[in-house]
Order: structure tokens, then sequence, then C-alpha cells
């Protein structure tokens, strides 16, 4: 059964079947239920601006009226390529609603367009059936460096299988990987520097974030672009540390937006290119196609799963259709799958349930522990209770022995809170005197009182 993500490159047209191509210099190199793709090679058009004009004014033609949208783009580093995507209605306002896409790469022998139209409406999986072996070719396979077509068809690909039972993936010729499992992350190696990554995925917080883990990506939850052009500069930096070649971003394109994985998701096909700087001061361009998905987590963090295939600049549109043949080429053994993941959930209960038992013994042993360490703090309390009383009584006796020798006592007005002395001998007299007019508002204080009360 097939899996891993899918790329949107270059893929076919989805139109109505009534529909008949108009301009017979146009090419349909590959048809579904839910469009086509056309390719041609123009000299009518020497410049990047003319060619994606004149190819407005075709596909115009072709659908009965202009898109509604129509956003050109050129590559950076590549003046002679470049291409534009468009938003339309096939058969006119009411007709059926259309997304497309037209790339040019201006030749010595013309002028190379493919022009891609899909249904609005059309499945995500769609994509992934224009771009299986057993489909017809693909624009992306008629984007060769001379301008001929270059046929997809079946890629003399081998069998991989992952050591651990759970698929298998297709390698062409001089092609390697060390992956042990479809599940994870899965890495191929080309012959000439190319590379493919499946299934990376990336935890990204946002700058806001109240906690942030050190060395932690750190970027907007914006478009799948945006958070790449973020987050590629901080992976080049950890590179760097382990020794890898710095790594910059530039030519960033959105090819297409996706329905995504997950409803608060964004997902979107993407050309980029990356210029790697090594240490003896080489540097190489690569470009690179891929498919970004970015899904919210929480508030503060989301992850980022990234499957792209790179290539060197010169060989890029070459290699791009086989390497794309690859990724499609991924198939997972359901049962094998369904099996480990039993196992992993029979290891993990079994690990929860030894983690649940040390755990109640853990707390068992704290909590006898906690119970005699009570005992003896009740049992130290007590003890200092007793030192203590003693003590007050011992200082309450001597505090009577000194008031008799110093012969007066403090009586206390409980108004106004003044303190005057008061002859020992006379003191329970004056206070009663003074009580006669006023009862309660004065009182004797006894020295024992005023310096060790009774605790």
């Amino acid at each position: 059964m097939r899996c891993s993500p899918s790329l949107l490159l270059l893929v076919p047209l989805w139109l109505p079947a009534g529909l008949a191509v108009a301009a017979p210099k146009y090419q349909i190199v590959n048809a579904t239920e839910f469009g086509k793709a056309f390719v041609a090679q123009r000299q009518d058009a020497r410049t990047l601006s003319a060619a994606l004009r004149l190819t407005l004014s075709d596909i115009t033609a072709y659908l009965g009226s202009a898109p509604s949208s129509y956003r050109a783009y050129s590559d950076s580093r590549d003046p002679s390529s470049g291409g534009a995507t468009f938003l339309a209605n096939a058969g006119g306002v009411a007709g059926v609603a259309l997304k497309g896409l037209v790339t040019c790469k201006i030749g010595q022998k013309g002028t190379r367009v493919a022009v891609v139209m899909i249904r609005a409406d059309a499945p995500p999986n769609e994509f992934g059936r224009l771009l299986n072996p057993e489909a017809p070719n693909t624009p992306a396979a008629a984007a060769s460096a001379d301008g001929k077509a270059i046929a997809t068809g079946h890629a003399p690909l081998r069998t991989y299988s992952f050591p651990d039972g759970t698929g298998t993936i297709g390698l062409a010729e001089g092609w390697s990987t060390n992956g042990e499992s479809c599940l994870r992350m899965v890495q191929l190696q080309g012959p000439g520097n190319e590379g493919i990554t499946m299934g990376a995925s990336f935890t990204v917080v946002t700058p806001g974030a109240r906690f942030r883990a050190p060395g932690a990506l750190v970027a907007q939850f914006t478009t799948p672009a945006e958070v790449l052009q973020a987050v590629m500069p901080q992976l080049s930096q950890m590179g760097l540390r382990q020794g890898e070649p710095m790594r910059e971003l530039d030519s960033v394109v959105t090819v297409a937006d996706q329905q995504p994985y997950s409803p608060r998701g964004k997902l979107a096909i993407l050309r980029w290119g990356v210029t790697e700087s090594s240490n003896n001061g080489s540097r190489a361009h690569y470009k690179v196609f891929g498919q970004v998905a970015i899904t919210p987590l929480n508030a503060s963090s989301f992850t980022m799963r990234l499957t792209g295939a790179r290539a060197p600049e010169a060989n890029f549109e070459r290699d791009l259709p086989v390497m794309l043949e690859m990724i499609n080429s991924l198939k997972t053994n359901d049962a094998q799958i369904r099996a480990r993941n039993g196992q992993a959930l029979a290891a993990q209960k079994n690990w929860f349930n030894n983690q649940q038992k040390a755990h109640k013994a853990q707390v068992a042993a704290f909590d006898a522990h906690n119970r005699q360490w009570e005992a003896s703090e009740k049992a130290f309390d007590a003890r200092n209770q007793r030192v203590e009383d003693a003590q007050n009584t011992r200082a309450r006796s001597n505090d009577n022995f000194d008031e008799l020798i110093r012969g007066y006592r403090t009586v206390e007005d409980t108004e106004t809170g003044l303190k005057r002395s008061a002859d020992l001998g006379n003191v329970d007299k004056i206070v009663d005197d003074l009580n006669e007019h006023d009862p309660g508002r004065y009182r004797e204080i006894p020295l024992r009182d005023e310096v060790d009360p009774l605790r």
C-alpha cells in the first residue's frame, strides 16, 4: 500500500472531459479524471515575460475566459526560468473552478512551456496518482536541459526493503539509503550529491512562548514558505556546530497550496534554492522541490514536517522526475506495521505496569518514611516544649524574686496604655482606689508577666 507524502510538482491538468486542446502546439502528456497536463515548445517568445504573456493568452482562449488571478515569478538565480500560478473557471464564470501552474524555460532551441491545471476540488492524493510509475509522463518529465522531452515512465528502480519489515522503496541506479524503517524519517543519497528526505519533522515554538528549551527552533505560525525561511537558517547554525557546511536559503516560491492533514494546519508545495559553503571555501548551489506542512500543537508551538528532493542546480530538472518516482514508490507493509504497533503498545503497557508497581512501592516507602519522620518530629517537639516550659517556670520564679527585691510593680491604665510604677506593698490598695471611680480601668502587671509570660 502506498504511503509517504505525495509531492505536487507540475502536476497534470484536471479539466472536464468535454474540453479539447485548442492550440495544436500543446501536447497532452498526462491526464486523469481530475485534469490534464500540457507541454509545448514555443518559437515566438525569446524572453520570459513574453512567454508568460503569450501562455496567458493561450490559457484564456482554451478556457473561454481569462484567469481571475495570474501571478508570475522568476527564478532569482536563473533569469531564463520562471512561471506563474493562476485561478480560473473552465467554461466561464459558472464553470468548473480550477487552479493551475505555468513553468517556462528559455533555451537555445526555443522556449519550453509546461501548463498544469487541476480542479480546485480535487483530492490531495490525486497529485500522487499522476506521479506514480504507471502514470504517463508529467510536465516535470519534459524539463531537460536541452529542451528535449525526457520520458520518466518506468525508471529502473530496484526495491529496497526496510530492515524492520515496515515497507519498501525503489532506488534508482547509484542511489542508496541506510533507512531502518519507513515509520521514521527516510533519507536517500544519490550518486552526484542529490538527496531525498522524507518525513523530516521538527518542533517549532513561537517567539512569545513562555517556555523555550535551549536550542529550540523559533518561528511565527504563518505560511509554510515563511516558516521554512525562518527555520532553515537556525538548522544551518545547528549543522555548523556539527561540522556540516553552511546552508543559505534563496528564491523560495510557493508552487501550490494543498489541503492540510489537520483542519488547523497548512500544507504547500515549494521550490527553493540552497547555497552550501564548506570550510575550504567551495560553494555549491542546489535546487529543492518539496512539500512542507505546519500543524499547531498548542498556542505556542507547532510541528513542521518536510519531504523534499534536492539536486545540484545544473542537474535538477533532469533528476527531479526520477527523484519523484522514488518518493512515490514508497510502500508500507500494513500488516507488519500493525504487528509492530501492537508489539510497541504491549511493550508500552508492560513498561507502564512496571512503572506503576515501582511507583506504588516508592510511594509506600515514602509514606512509611514520612510517618516515621512525623513521629520523630512530634517526639522532638514534645521534648522541646517540656524544656521550654521548665525554663519558663524557672524564669517566672526568678522574676518574682527580682520584683520582691526591687520593691515595686507596674500599674497600667488600660484605656490610655500609660504605665506607672507603684510600691509593691501598697500596689493592691492603689489599684483598688483607682478602680473605685472607674471600675476595671487600671490593672497591676507582675514582673513575671511582663518579662516571661506564660507560653
